[in-house]
């Protein structure tokens, strides 16, 4: 008995064997092949090459399901000529694995990402593919050919070793079976361990690929195998480009009624219509204006609790003071409901509907696009990304590092500066505050600095009792009083800075993350709706802007105040364009399109719910004018041309890019 289930185990590893193997090839050709050596450092390349371990190891679990199952039925696969056939059948599995790594490679100089979408939008055009494959790269595949040979008279010579002397097992049915059972417990445990990467809390993810400072790295370590099915479960949850077959209309159609619901082209230039939000405003290179940008994105900030916003509770008093000298957005929007989407819209402007989170989504996290912060980083800037929370939560690390900021300042560093810790989250918001106040003091190029707060997070822990401002009686009483102490630290910091030589250099933006769920209920508009302000007296003169802006139009609007020519690929608008606002908003499996007063809420199947903050919410002549089913045909255009985007990768220019 135990030397037929040790042929089966042998079988198992073999297998893996040869699929660690195949991946470790495929990542030494990618080196080779696309790295650029000058620039890279090669004391990162073990790392990145144990990293790449990890998902080839998650890979191979994956891949590796069937064979396992089928290895390990009770009773049937203790017959040799059963394992036979189940060899030969895996064989093939194997080829056709090692063909989609060679089609990768292939296809990475062209998008600058491995493959993930295109299995589902291109399988029509198979045929085209291979023809292609056959005339201009023939001796690619003369040499692929070659190994795969090798590796299929590797494998079946090494079966058969494995499987010659088969003695099958004298033993009763009982005992087979609990053999049999023992044997798939321990290996389903190992296939879990390999699936999630190792042994660590949470399971692998496209962040700890892109852990390095080389977005080049990042590549190295994925593989297209990887990341093609990481997008077809996406695909299966509905939880990435959800509803990207949806097509009411001509991918032509699509890409000028939704460029022409963003681009101001009296004020903007696209250079290529290939990629139309690919673009610059029309400034000279001598206006740029050399200021600093600090974004304060506060913690569970909405408007319903902010007096200048007509809130019911003032929770944020020096905010609404404040507010009166800057620019106050009076419908400003969240592009989703947690703190990543909304760090991610802030630094990237482009929308996480479908799970387009950079370092969580596979297509998202490798497409070639230059961020606000690397734009001002190539511009002289310093950049900052500062947070009370410990190093790497949320998977914050990787994500900024992505869009180009330098330095990650977290719990532990504000900790040696004197920081006090709340016991939970980490250093409460004061403290935050004036570390990064100090930070810019002591800076003497232009910086651009992120600030996200933590103290109104739940559990809502405050440095004292005297920050009790609300009755117990008051629902969410806990929940306000954390508000007005987050809104104390900015005062705080405001206090500190306004004496300091940087304040009147400095732009500063205030903008709430998300709101907190249960505060606002089942009230749409109260949902998505959080405060926002530009504070920079001296600089831009106070205003209340009452058009639709979300957390996608910050990058373009920063951009535009600092009177910048560069140019940027943005799903967001200057909230100093007169055109109409537009956002699209992540909410849960749906969507909420925002325009001209209305919010529709939509899925794949189209609209399932419409909501009018506008003057009046039940005024039928809306409807009888045709708005919502003209909004509907916009939101159809909107969605489909952010998809085809996307799935095309026309979102940046890849000609002429140095490779990553």
């Amino acid at each position: 008995m135990l030397s037929a289930l040790m042929k089966r185990i042998s079988l198992f590893f073999l297998n893996l064997g040869f699929l660690l193997v195949s991946l470790l090839l495929y990542r030494l050709v990618f080196l080779f092949k696309y790295g650029d050596f000058a620039a890279l450092k090669g004391v990162d390349l073990f790392p990145a090459f144990l990293a790449g371990l990890r998902f080839d190891l998650a890979t191979s679990a994956y891949v590796l399901v069937p064979f396992a199952s089928l290895a390990f039925l009770p009773y049937l696969s203790g017959n040799r000529t059963y394992l036979r056939v189940l060899s030969v059948v895996n064989a093939f599995w194997l080829v056709l694995l090692a063909i989609y790594l060679f089609a990768d490679l292939l296809y990475y100089p062209f998008s600058l990402r491995h493959l993930s979408f295109e299995l589902f939008s291109t399988k029509g055009d198979l045929m085209s593919m291979v023809k292609l494959g056959l005339l201009e790269y023939s001796l690619e595949m003369a040499v692929f050919a070659l190994f795969v040979s090798a590796m299929m008279f590797a494998y079946f010579f090494l079966t058969r070793r494995i499987l010659r002397n088969y003695a099958h097992s004298k033993y009763s049915l009982v005992r087979k079976l609990i053999t049999d059972g023992v044997t798939i417990l321990v290996m389903a445990t190992l296939m879990v361990v390999m699936a999630r990467g190792g042994l660590q809390m949470k399971p692998l993810k496209y962040s700890d690929a892109f852990a390095f400072h080389s977005p080049f790295l990042g590549q190295l370590v994925l593989n297209g195998v990887y990341t093609t099915m990481r997008t077809y479960y996406s695909f299966k949850e509905n939880r990435e480009m959800k509803g990207w077959e949806r097509r009411r209309s001509t991918e032509e159609e699509a890409m000028q009624k939704g460029a022409k619901m963003i681009v101001l082209p009296e004020r903007e230039e696209v250079p290529d219509p290939r990629y139309p939000l690919y673009r610059h405003f029309k400034y000279k290179e001598s206006e740029f204006r050399r200021l600093n940008v600090v974004v304060f994105i506060m913690e569970s900030w909405s408007s319903k609790f902010v007096g200048a916003l007509g809130g019911e509770d003032d929770a944020m008093p020096y905010f609404s003071r404040i507010s009166k000298k800057g620019v106050l957005f009076k419908n400003f929007f969240s592009n989703g409901q947690r703190s990543i989407e909304a760090i991610s819209a802030i630094l990237t402007s482009i929308p996480p509907s479908g799970g387009m989170i950079l370092s969580q989504s596979g297509a998202f996290s490798q497409m070639p696009v230059k961020f606000l912060p690397a734009i001002l980083k190539e511009k002289g800037y310093k950049t900052f990304f500062i947070h009370g929370a410990k190093l790497g939560s949320m998977g914050f690390n990787s994500l900024v590092k992505q869009t180009g900021i330098e330095r990650y300042i977290s719990k532990e560093e504000i900790l040696r500066e004197g920081g006090r810790e709340d016991g939970v989250w980490g250093i409460y918001d004061e403290d935050t505050f004036l570390y990064a106040h100090r930070l810019f003091e002591a800076q003497k190029d232009p910086f651009f600095a992120v600030i996200f707060s933590l103290s109104s997070h739940t559990p809502y822990r405050l440095p004292s009792e005297r920050f009790k401002h609300f009755s117990p009686a008051r629902p969410f009483h806990d929940f306000l009083d954390s508000l007005r102490y987050s809104d104390f630290s900015l005062s705080r910091f405001f206090d500190e800075a306004e004496k300091a030589g940087y304040f009147q250099n400095t732009v500063f933006i205030i903008v709430g993350d998300h709101t907190e769920g249960k505060s606002t209920g089942n009230n749409l508009f109260e949902r998505f709706s959080v405060p926002c302000l530009i504070y920079a007296p001296g600089l831009i003169p106070p205003s209340v802007v009452p058009k639709i802006v979300v957390q996608t139009d910050l990058a373009p609007t920063i951009l535009d105040i600092l009177k910048s020519s560069d140019t940027h690929t943005s799903f967001g608008q200057s909230a100093f364009n007169n055109l109409p606002g537009v956002g699209l908003l992540s909410y849960g499996a749906a969507d909420v399109f925002v325009r001209e007063g209305w919010m529709l809420v939509s899925s794949a199947n189209g609209i399932t719910d419409k909501y009018h903050f506008g003057a009046s919410a039940k005024n039928p002549s809306l409807e009888r004018e045709g708005t919502v089913a003209r909004l509907t045909r916009e939101e159809d255009y909107y969605l489909q041309f952010f998809h085809d985007l996307i799935l095309h990768n026309r979102l940046y220019p890849l000609s002429g890019k140095e490779k990553r």
